[in-house]
């Protein structure tokens, strides 16, 4: 068989069953199992098995429960309730500070959870219900959550950025390291296009009339003190080496307990909330990155990596022009699959190319993250979309989202843009950290 129809049927019944209905994890094995009988026969079958046993046994992965667990404590305990409450009162007299204080704590959440399902289905609860009541544009209200959600896998500690650092051999801490900047930038865009719009079009986010007092302002902002320290002791403690990410991480999950305690929000509910929904989490994880991996490496294995490469260096064009292909062929493929797929089908593939183009691997690193961050809210499949959906107000159709997330989208593009031509703002920090 050759190569190419092998892609076709891999990449064209992969994209079948997934519009289909089935669940990711399911078709990409079952693609995978088929291919490899085809192939190899039953003996075939011995590579997946050691495909999924070397991840589960690649220490890094232990980073994930530990990040999961502390955003579902913050969470269950109500603390992210207290937290947009704080950043609101902080923000009202500001026409679209609703907005902009729903777009810091989304950066604030992303930093505390790592992923951007959290903060899309919080803010989802309470931050689109509240703009709406104070007659904000649906769809900037909805932009609003959607688009600065997806922080949570920019910001550090990401759990997509752990598993694309695993997946290619790369330095967790640096990766790390290399998205605060870029986050913060993002993060500073989506505020300055909110503000700019209110005054272009004071209709779509009325001035509140809410005022506070400093006092009113600093009772709720203590609410803000602990999780942040938690988060600057995590990511001091790999910036200065005085830790590995898997030893913050778990000092990170420790810490988040002893913030909850010290709030008198550490309930046997809590705890067990939390911890049920880390081991759902979890598993899902790895039972999507069983069936990626093992689809990645057989198509690999089979000449796909091969072909790929060969594909692209074989057209003796600008480097920067087979750089776009790869960011433009991550694009494409977030439209239709999951960050986690992506990352375990391309980034193996890709990395070899970049090395061999001299670019700087964790620069590119934090390129396809941003790409990926893209990718979770890209029509039609893009699935911050879909938690959005789960979670909006009655009256808001799966249209009115897809239509709200464009402006936000540009904004990626723009971010995502500026660090390619400026590599040194996702550089700079990594390049001053104390390695261990």
């Amino acid at each position: 068989m050759s190569i190419e129809l092998l892609t076709l049927i891999m990449f064209g019944g992969l994209i079948l069953l997934l519009v289909l209905g089935l669940p990711i994890s399911f078709a990409m094995g079952g693609i995978t199992v088929v291919v490899t009988l085809l192939l190899w026969g039953t003996k075939g079958l011995f590579k997946v098995v050691f495909y999924t046993y070397g991840l589960m046994m690649l220490s890094p992965m232990i980073c994930i429960p530990c990040f999961i667990f502390m955003g579902l404590m913050l969470e269950r305990s109500g603390i992210a309730d207290e937290l947009f409450e704080a950043v609101h009162r902080w923000f009202a007299a500001v026409r679209g500070g609703l907005a902009m204080a729903t777009t810091v704590i989304c950066a604030i959440f992303a930093a505390m959870t790592g992923v951007a399902a959290a903060a899309a289905t919080t803010m989802g609860l309470i931050a689109v219900p509240a703009m709406l009541k104070r007659r904000y544009d649906k769809s900037l209200a909805l932009g609003t959550v959607a688009g600065p959600s997806t922080l949570g896998i920019l910001i550090p500690p990401s759990i997509t950025m752990v598993i694309l650092a695993v997946t290619i051999q790369l330095s967790v801490g640096k990766l790390f390291m290399a998205g605060i900047v870029p986050g913060i930038l993002l993060t500073l865009l989506f505020c300055a296009y909110i503000g700019i719009r209110g005054l272009l079009q004071p209709q779509l986010c009325p001035a509140l009339e809410e005022r506070f007092t400093l006092r009113e302002k600093m009772v709720l902002t203590r609410a803000l003190i602990l999780p942040i320290f938690i988060i600057l002791c995590v990511l001091g403690s790999i910036f200065l080496g005085l830790a590995t990410p898997t030893e913050a991480a778990a000092m990170g999950a420790l810490g988040t307990i002893i913030a909850v305690a010290v709030r008198r929000r550490l309930t046997w509910k809590v705890i067990q909330e939390a911890a049920l929904m880390t081991f759902k989490i979890t598993g899902m994880i790895l039972w999507i990155g069983f069936a990626a991996i093992s689809f990645s490496n057989t198509w690999g294995v089979a000449g796909g990596s091969e072909f790929f490469s060969g594909l692209l260096l074989g057209l003796e064009v600008n480097r920067w022009l087979v750089l776009i292909v790869i960011m433009l062929v991550v694009f494409v493929m977030g439209m239709f699959i999951a960050d986690f797929p992506i990352i375990w089908i391309i980034a193996p593939i890709a990395y070899p190319i970049i090395e061999a183009l001299g670019f700087d691997l964790v620069w590119f690193g934090l390129l396809f993250i941003m790409n990926i961050q893209m990718a979770l809210v890209t029509p039609p499949f893009g699935f911050v979309l879909f938690y959005l959906r789960g979670v909006a107000p009655p009256g808001v159709s799966m249209g009115d989202i897809y239509r709200s997330i464009f402006p936000f989208l540009g904004i990626m593009i723009l971010g995502m843009a500026l660090v390619m031509i400026f590599p040194q703002l996702a550089l700079w920090l990594p390049g001053m950290m104390i390695r261990r």
